[in-house]
């Protein structure tokens, strides 16, 4: 075979044994499981004192949930969007701040079996107008579900709750 044979034969391999690996991979998966969830969550985010301020939220979980051919649960791909809605618990009608989270999310399993929940994206966004954000925190979290809930990998910044600025939130709602 010359050089310009051996590539084609090379190229013409390649392909099939892509071909025939990606059709192994589906005979051992079935197809994906879709759908939506919405809900309420209701948090109380700080005391300041003479009032709570709290988030009246609305989370949207778009799910592709993973089966074997044996019904047997993989995995699942969350993309999750929260609308925040904080207010003054004493006045729910009164000065009102909105935030939008998203993150895409994976349920999975570690090699112990352990569940492992896998988020990237933007977790927490409230800015106050004319101050700034007072919560925010994007990048990637890793966290093993069976063991409490233990952080075990961190990309990113101000993965904190603690850091957030309650003087400026609670001045906000004064």
């Amino acid at each position: 075979m010359n050089i310009k044979q051996n590539t084609l034969y090379f190229k013409s391999t390649a392909i099939l044994s892509m071909f025939f690996l990606l059709l192994s991979f589906d005979a051992l998966a079935d197809k994906p499981v879709s759908y939506t969830d919405e809900y309420p969550i209701f948090l109380e985010i700080v005391d300041c004192g003479d009032f709570m301020v709290v988030d009246d939220a609305w989370e949207i979980d778009k799910v592709k949930d993973f089966y074997d051919k044996d019904g047997n649960f993989l995995r699942s791909q969350i993309i999750l969007t929260a609308f925040d809605d904080l207010y003054r618990d004493d006045d729910p009608e009164g000065v009102h701040l909105t935030g939008k989270a998203q993150i895409s999310g994976l349920v999975s399993f570690d090699e112990d079996g352990d569940e492992l929940w896998t988020q990237r994206g933007k977790a927490v966004a409230i800015m106050v107008p004319g101050y700034g954000p007072v919560f925010f925190d994007a990048g990637r979290l890793v966290f093993n579900v069976d063991d409490g809930w233990d952080l075990i990998f961190v990309a990113g910044r101000q993965h904190d709750w603690n850091l957030g600025d309650f003087e400026a939130l609670c001045a906000y709602f004064e």
